[in-house]
């Protein structure tokens, strides 16, 4: 005898995943209610519901989540987000929310997002780094255009070709060069908190070359 599903035991994301297979016509409601150990009434409730144009939520009976993506949409978030990070353009948590309230309308996702302002709200955003702690708001480091642009494998050759003349012409050893620290001063503005992956150790944020001034102070002692 099969055993009973406990109600709300499953997961708002695999409720909207399952309701997704079944519309996609991947799955039957009864192969979608097996795979993913959900009742067949719930899943046929929601998508009657979304065929007369309701909109539906994946809210918990014992509970008060409320997930407008399914798991798949939200690796595409989280995808976007590292990928963005990787390349010095990391999304400002107010640029995020808006992303997903723009993935929801394209997407024809039934939601509950401002659209007035064209966001989605704080308990999607909370709700969406609980689920999703690889990735947290951080300060972003300074990245001007000139330094992303120029540290390239051509560029770090050169500079090594020029060592290896510089040694022969002057003969000295490399127990004669010397590692020195300078002191930065930024004129540009600081940067608004963005969202980037935890592993990574520095996020960096370009910045024009027009608008960044960077004064370097180096200080010797004899």
């Amino acid at each position: 005898m099969e055993e009973k599903k406990k109600k709300g035991s499953w997961e708002p994301q695999t409720l909207q995943t399952a309701i997704d297979k079944v519309m996609s016509k991947e799955l039957s409601v009864r192969q979608a209610a097996m795979q993913y150990n959900i009742p067949k009434s719930t899943i046929h409730d929601k998508i009657k519901a979304l065929n007369r144009g309701e909109e539906v939520t994946m809210k918990l009976k014992l509970g008060r989540f409320t997930s407008t993506f399914s798991a798949e949409y939200e690796q595409v978030l989280v995808d976007h987000i590292k990928d963005l990070s990787n390349r010095c353009m990391p999304l400002m948590k107010k640029e995020f929310l808006k992303l997903a309230y723009d993935l929801a309308e394209v997407m024809k996702i039934p939601h509950r997002f401002d659209k007035e302002k064209g966001s989605a709200g704080k308990h999607f955003y909370y709700d969406f780094m609980k689920r999703h702690s690889d990735i947290s708001l951080r300060a972003p480091e300074s990245t001007s255009m000139m330094r992303a642009v120029g540290f390239i494998k051509p560029q770090v050759d050169l500079f090594y070709d020029n060592l290896e003349k510089l040694m022969k012409q002057y003969k000295f050893i490399p127990s004669r060069i010397y590692n020195c620290d300078e002191t930065g001063v930024s004129c540009v503005h600081k940067h608004q908190k963005v969202l980037a992956p935890k592993a990574i150790r520095q996020v960096g944020k370009l910045t024009s070359a027009e608008r960044q001034k960077h004064h370097s102070f180096v200080l010797y002692e004899c």
